[in-house]
């Protein structure tokens, strides 16, 4: 008999923080990402919503049940999809958030087209959401960056630049904004941690899992 599938995880618990898993819609297809190579888990969490995007009240209650007893750090918006497009519901999720968890930071992890989703440049929103962002660019080179990161159709011809533009507006907004790169064969972590300071960025390699 095949063993029943666990429930998809909304919430989860990493080191001092509580991770949130809230959409699967990407506007990428990701060659290094978890869930192509693991099947949508990870250790004992299934990430896959398949009965829908969690409504608000069932993410803070699944939040709220992780953090019972834990005193948190941060708060991150990372599962498997671009929280993004949630933007409609971040302002009050956020809002929230910081009531029943108050101290923790904030940080979206994204793959930097939030803005190209929305047709509009979302940072200064994000600004007044977010403490920190982490904006995975993994490339400096936009031909490396399409294939490594596979974007849908819609976002491949305006991707790399949109992402690089997400970065400074974040910084502008007064996010702390790290770009991120998975250290990957052929990768230039070098040439992507230079373009990550001049657009005004941290940078923080990832190693492969």
């Amino acid at each position: 008999m095949t063993a029943p599938k666990p429930a998809p995880t909304i919430a989860y618990p990493f080191k001092t923080g509580i991770y949130l898993n809230i959409t699967n819609r990407c506007p990428t297809a990701c060659r290094f990402c978890i869930k192509r190579i693991l099947k949508w888990r990870f250790e004992r969490w299934n990430f896959r919503l398949a009965g829908g995007e969690p409504a608000v009240e069932q993410i803070l209650a699944a939040s709220a049940a992780v953090a019972k007893g834990r005193t948190l750090s941060e708060i991150v918006f990372c599962g498997y999809g671009e929280s993004t497009y949630r933007l409609p519901d971040l302002p009050g999720l956020c809002a929230d958030l910081r009531r029943q968890h108050p101290g923790a930071s904030l940080r979206l992890n994204t793959v930097g087209l939030g803005s190209l989703i929305w047709g509009r440049d979302i940072t200064p929103e994000l600004g007044r959401l977010i403490d920190a962002a982490a904006v995975s660019l993994n490339s400096a080179d936009p031909e490396q960056w399409k294939d490594l990161l596979a974007p849908l159709r819609p976002f491949r011809g305006k991707g790399f630049t949109a992402a690089q533009d997400f970065v400074r507006g974040c910084v502008k907004a007064g996010i702390k904004t790290t770009v991120t790169a998975v250290a990957l064969p052929g990768v230039d972590m070098a040439a992507v941690r230079a373009l990550a300071a001049a657009l005004g960025a941290s940078f923080r390699p990832r190693p492969v899992l």
